[in-house]
């Protein structure tokens, strides 16, 4: 009886170390996720100011 307690506590072990690693990988993915989103979310808005830029210019322009 003791061989088997003592070798569910080695699985019980081993299963932490795998959770906590699946767990530090999930980290990983969102970290990338979340800089992403914001990666997409500044490209965006340069290209809106950028855009609006333009059009203040045209709209400045001293046409005949």
């Amino acid at each position: 009886m003791k061989a088997y307690t003592e070798k569910q506590m080695n699985h019980l072990q081993t299963s932490k170390k795998r959770c906590s690693g699946q767990a530090m990988v999930e980290y990983v993915i969102v970290f990338i996720a979340i800089l992403l989103v914001v990666s997409v979310l500044s490209l965006s808005l340069y290209t809106v100011r950028q855009q609006a830029n333009r059009t203040l210019d045209l709209v400045g322009s001293d046409y005949p």
